[in-house]
């Protein structure tokens, strides 16, 4: 036997040994070692995402609720100072103007010719600087409404219509009340100069035909020769009138006006016998004549005169109206803002003379308290106690003092 089969009989054998020993383990009970598992080469798995946790999503935020464009200035509130005894709603003696036509709807009166009263009204603006003093023609006028412009002086807006006076002035600038003055008198505008804002503000407004400056007035205005410029212009309401009769302006102001007359002072009230309006460049006093039943005027603790009469001017009624004063960023003077906000000198001045706020009535040595309501630009401007009743003028000539609203007024009883 060759060596290669003799070793190929001992291998067989050992295979056969232990097979005969694993077989005798598996009937001993003993478990089979367990066959290894192959290692598998890992592959890429691609991880979905975990839905996330449900949450419960916020109430969405409401949009802000709508409100209308501020004004610059809110309308003051107003708080009427109760009358011990109401006007009576009913009083046969009340003068309403706009039931006679013969009567004015600005002083109550009948003037000598009615035929004057369908005519349009005169607004002339009529400065009040110390340079002009005193003014000239004012105790003709039916009302005469004093405001502060820049620099805290006061100018007048002086409306004419049952009377009329051949040297009005001095004449000079418009200021942005004259956008509203015109429109509640129904008035043609009379005026010398202007910043141009303001000039562009009128000649753009509904009242912009009505608006005379001192080339369009013609011979509506002359110069004094004796008198330096620019305070030198005056207007005669003769040949204004002529004048604005030329362009068919001349008609009877509509709507007639608002407030009401009655010859005996109405109830209620408080005594009065001065008030001192403080404009921070002349102070204003009136002062209540028994004797006459009027008001005289004072102004930087002087009797202001009328330069054409020599009289001291009087009033049958002041009245005092109170509104919001609002500084814009027209220049009036220079071209740079001499201080900032409201207390810039040389800014004009938007008095806000709509909606309603709080008025006095001075007549007969008595005060009433009330306000003026102007719900339309073209409506009646009215004058009512805290029950909404008209409280009567004094037939006669008014001034209207207008302030703002935290003017300290001192009345004297």
């Amino acid at each position: 036997m060759s060596v290669r089969v003799r070793f190929g009989v001992i291998v067989g054998g050992l295979i056969m040994l232990l097979a005969l020993a694993a077989l005798f383990g598996a009937c001993m009970g003993r478990p089979p070692e367990p066959t290894p598992t192959p290692t598998r080469t890992p592959r890429s798995v691609e991880m979905k995402a975990r839905p996330p946790t449900a949450t419960f999503a916020p109430s969405p935020t409401l949009p802000p609720t709508a409100t209308s464009l501020p004004t610059a200035t809110p309308p003051p509130t107003f708080t009427a100072t109760p009358a011990a005894t109401p006007t009576p709603t009913v009083d046969t003696s009340v003068i309403v103007p706009g039931r006679d036509p013969n009567v004015s709807p600005y002083t109550g009166l009948q003037p000598a010719d009615p035929k004057i009263l369908e005519r349009r009204p005169m607004a002339i603006k009529v400065a009040n600087q110390a340079s002009v003093h005193p003014q000239s023609g004012l105790n003709k006028a039916d009302i005469v409404v004093e405001s502060l412009v820049e620099y805290s002086e006061t100018r007048y807006t002086v409306l004419y219509h049952s009377q009329d006076a051949e040297r009005v002035g001095s004449v000079r600038s418009a200021r942005l009340i004259d956008l509203e003055l015109p429109a509640i008198f129904d008035a043609a505008l009379a005026y010398s100069g202007g910043v141009q804002p303001v000039i562009d503000k009128l000649a753009a407004s509904d009242i912009g035909k009505q608006v005379f400056d001192e080339t369009a007035a013609g011979v509506g205005f002359f110069r004094d020769p004796t008198i330096v410029v620019p305070d030198n212009l005056f207007a005669n309401t003769i040949r204004l009138s002529e004048v604005i009769a030329r362009r068919g302006l001349n008609q009877r102001p509509q709507p007639a006006a608002g407030w009401v007359f009655a010859p005996v002072a109405p109830q209620g009230g408080a005594t009065a016998s001065s008030i001192l309006i403080p404009y921070p460049r002349f102070q204003v006093r009136w002062t209540y004549d028994s004797a006459t039943g009027r008001w005289k005027r004072e102004m930087g603790g002087k009797s202001h005169i009328d330069k054409t009469t020599g009289e001291q001017l009087s009033a049958a009624n002041v009245v005092v109206l109170m509104a919001p004063h609002v500084k814009t960023l027209i220049l009036e003077h220079g071209t740079v803002m001499e201080g900032q906000g409201q207390a810039c000198r040389n800014c004009s001045v938007e008095i806000q003379l709509w909606g309603e706020g709080p008025a006095k009535v001075l007549r007969d040595g008595k005060i009433y308290e009330g306000k003026w309501i102007r719900p339309e630009r073209h409506a009646p401007f009215r004058i009512v106690d805290a029950t909404g009743q008209n409280i009567p003028l004094k037939p006669g000539n008014s001034w209207w003092q207008v302030t703002p609203p935290d003017m300290q007024l001192t009345v004297t009883p």
